[in-house]
């Protein structure tokens, strides 16, 4: 049994596999969960660390044995609603973002631009962009939407994009380590960061531009070309990089 949509909250396929094999077994031990989904035991432990953080999974002790439940299936209501709040707090904060990184280059009389791009072909704008400046970029990524949601195109643009020998670096949340997006392509290096940090949006910055991904319902782009924007975003990744894991 499997229900896709369950993708919708961020439960990807091994996500799912625990926890409708925890709805169906009931209290189980690691041991039963791994025989039931066929999953390595290293990644059923991460896996039910995710559930738990999101309220799904729930675990009682039994002479000095972990057993783990799922939670009531009303649970995915409260995840739902959630994710929705903070895909909302989190479109404020980076309106908040741009307004500061605007008035910080105006008083530096730095030369900036910055545009916003709406729809899939808005987004695939800033992507043909990311390939035509053939440089180099950093990203930290939100759920690898971009392979669901363009599909056929994703393959395409890896595919031009590693013929342009372009490399990158890009960190996840912990989330994804069990199902990396990423896993099949070349010359990329990827990192994760614990699942406290979760990524609504994508970010990546190449060239001289900082591009903002928002993968709502209708995909959202927010485009920023400044070097001194560049510098501070090179910065923060440079940090986050240090303290992901491989």
């Amino acid at each position: 049994m499997d229900i896709p949509e369950l993708e919708k909250i961020g439960l990807l396929n091994n996500d799912r596999k625990v926890y409708l094999a925890l709805i169906e077994l009931g209290s189980s031990t690691v041991s039963d969960i791994v025989k039931k989904c066929g999953l390595h035991r290293s990644y059923v432990y991460d896996i039910l660390d995710k559930l738990i953080d999101f309220g799904l999974v729930g675990f009682t002790i039994k002479n000095n044995k972990k057993y783990f439940e799922a939670s009531p299936p009303e649970k995915l209501f409260e995840v739902i609603e959630f994710r929705e709040q903070q895909l909302k707090d989190d479109k404020e904060r980076i309106k908040e973002v741009i307004s500061d990184l605007k008035k910080k280059t105006e008083t530096n009389q730095l030369k900036q631009e910055s545009k916003i791009f709406s729809g899939k072909q808005g987004i695939k704008a800033i992507l043909e962009d990311i390939i035509s400046t053939k440089k180099d970029f950093v990203a930290f990524g939100a759920e690898g939407k971009f392979k669901e949601i363009y599909k056929w195109y994703f393959t395409n643009w890896q595919k031009r994009r590693i013929e342009h020998k372009i490399k990158y670096k890009i960190i996840y949340s912990a989330m994804l380590r069990a199902n990396r997006p990423t896993k099949e392509q070349k010359w990329v290096q990827i990192k994760f960061l614990h699942e406290k940090y979760d990524f609504p949006a994508t970010t990546i910055v190449y060239g001289d531009k900082v591009a903002i991904l928002l993968w709502d319902k209708t995909p959202t782009g927010f485009l920023l070309e400044s070097q001194e924007v560049v510098r501070s975003f090179l910065n923060y990744f440079e940090v986050m990089w240090e303290k992901a894991e491989s």
